[in-house]
């Protein structure tokens, strides 16, 4: 459901489906739901996907805070306001090498439906989520890489925000895909010789001590939250 702001009412909107409902955002808190995916050392071959918010059993708050999959809780509602993608750094000792960073970013197309409608879709890197560290280390192959400025003021915003409750189901997905028009001569030279860089990305294990280094990516919904007051 998009809003429109209602001119002359700060902090009121209305449904243009339903002209009589009238949200007021002055109940609501600015907050993310999000939800976290490991991409495991290795290859990721060409077709692979990872998806967000349907599975998240087991899972703590650090890495998803949705209590039920896909959707938000009994008596929540969330205006939707922007999208983002954001690679962890650090995952206990483990600490993802700066090229399986890029990797993931540039190399994932990412999409996000709710209720099967999509609200907007692109390369990863077209969603910094205003998170994450800045600056540089003087760690053996390690640095800082984020996804954008972490700033949440320079992330892009949806058109329209979108009202959410607990009938909507969340649907988000990196998927990695070939690329053989790099490779194709059909349209003219190929820039690339040999397909082995691009029908297969390589998540490594760089780090100080060798050891499986997982990927982890969260995807964020950030807007305004509102939550059940009560349970009665």
């Amino acid at each position: 459901m998009a809003l429109e702001p209602i001119q002359g009412q700060p902090g009121l909107f209305r449904d243009p489906a339903d002209p009589n409902t009238i949200v007021n955002i002055r109940d609501f808190r600015e907050g993310d739901k999000y939800d976290t995916v490991a991409i495991p050392t290795g290859v990721i071959t060409a077709g692979t996907e990872f998806t967000f918010f349907q599975n998240i059993q087991a899972k703590r708050e650090i890495d998803c805070n949705l209590r039920t999959p896909a959707k938000l809780s009994a008596g929540e509602s969330m205006v939707l306001d922007r999208i983002g993608i954001h690679v962890r750094l650090s995952t206990g000792k483990s600490f993802p090498a700066p090229q399986d960073v890029k990797s993931v970013l540039e190399n994932a197309f990412y999409r996000l439906k709710i209720n099967d409608i999509l609200q907007d879709e692109g390369p990863a890197i077209k969603f910094p989520s205003g998170y994450g560290l800045y600056g540089n280390t003087t760690e053996n192959n390690q640095g800082i890489v984020t996804n954008g400025v972490p700033a949440t003021a320079s992330t892009s915003r949806l058109v329209k925000k979108q009202l959410l409750n607990q009938n909507h189901e969340l649907f988000g997905v990196l998927r990695f895909d070939q690329r053989l028009w790099l490779t194709s001569t059909v349209t003219g030279p190929a820039p690339f010789t040999s397909g082995d860089e691009l029908t297969e990305i390589i998540v490594q294990t760089l780090t100080d001590t060798p050891r499986d280094c997982a990927v982890l990516v969260t995807n964020y919904l950030h807007g305004l939250i509102r939550s059940a007051v009560s349970k009665g």
